[in-house]
């Protein structure tokens, strides 16, 4: 009797691409419901982020605009002078120490995080429409013990990282591990930026006069210019560091790389 040898799938198979690893799905060209179906998908993760994104840049508005909506005769000037001196002091203490350095962070690392994969996502949405773009897959999946995510078990996923590294989705593809890294530089780079949410919220509601509304100003500009310094310095430290160290990989699935290398 004539023997038969087992049947191998096809490679190019729905069944064969499941059970393939992360990275070999990676490497492997779309198939053409995936190159169909992409431009819909990244447009509708698109206008996710970038309705996440305008609601973190808008975070540090919400404290005047919560204190303006649920009181509006409210008075920074008859809350710091009106009540007990050692609970104020007690509060202006806890707010300088904790809610300033947590806030600011906050503030700061959700908007490079949330702003960056907005960017990427409609980068994406573009090169999905793209002819030259058709045969490679446009996006990758990352996992590192050090981002901000879920409580797990291993390690977190970090998800549209670019397949394809040019000068435009490297620099996004930075902020965005500004934001979903901790680190203390950022930490660091949102204390002014804290402290002039709550500056802001303070002389708005405070009666002062017009010399003093242009020098509360200023000095809130000056916070938030802070801010933007020390976070172009912490990126580019980290650029020149990867530099210098060899760890700036050229080609495909560099970002990925780096996530999992965490």
């Amino acid at each position: 009797m004539p023997s038969y040898s087992p049947m191998k799938p096809n490679p190019n198979s729905a069944a064969a691409r499941g059970t393939r690893s992360r990275s070999d799905r990676s490497s492997t060209p779309p198939s053409q419901a995936e190159r169909a179906l992409r431009p819909l998908g990244y447009l509708l993760v698109a206008l996710v982020w970038t309705v996440l994104g305008a609601v973190t840049v808008a975070l540090p508005a919400a404290l005047p605009f919560g204190l303006w909506s649920t009181n509006p005769d409210f008075s920074s000037r008859e809350f710091v002078t009106g009540g007990d001196t050692v609970i104020i002091v007690l509060f202006l203490v806890f707010a300088l120490v904790v809610l300033v350095p947590l806030l600011g962070y906050a503030f700061v690392a959700l908007a490079l995080g949330s702003v960056s994969l907005a960017v990427l996502s409609w980068t994406y949405v573009v090169r999905s429409l793209r002819p030259s773009y058709a045969g490679e897959r446009l996006s990758s999946t990352g996992w590192s013990r050090n981002v901000i995510g879920p409580v797990t078990v291993g390690k977190t996923a970090l998800s549209l990282l670019p397949v394809r590294m040019t000068p435009w989705t490297a620099f996004w593809t930075e902020i965005m591990f500004l934001g979903w890294r901790p680190g203390r530089a950022v930490l660091v780079a949102g204390i002014p930026y804290g402290l002039a949410s709550f500056l802001v919220a303070g002389w708005l509601f405070w009666p002062v006069g017009p010399i003093g509304a242009v020098v509360w100003t200023v000095v809130t500009a000056a916070l938030v210019v802070t801010t933007v310094m020390l976070i172009v310095r912490e990126y580019r430290r980290r650029v020149s560091g990867r530099k210098v160290s060899g760890r700036k990989v050229s080609g495909r699935r560099p970002a990925a790389r780096e996530a999992r290398g965490s």
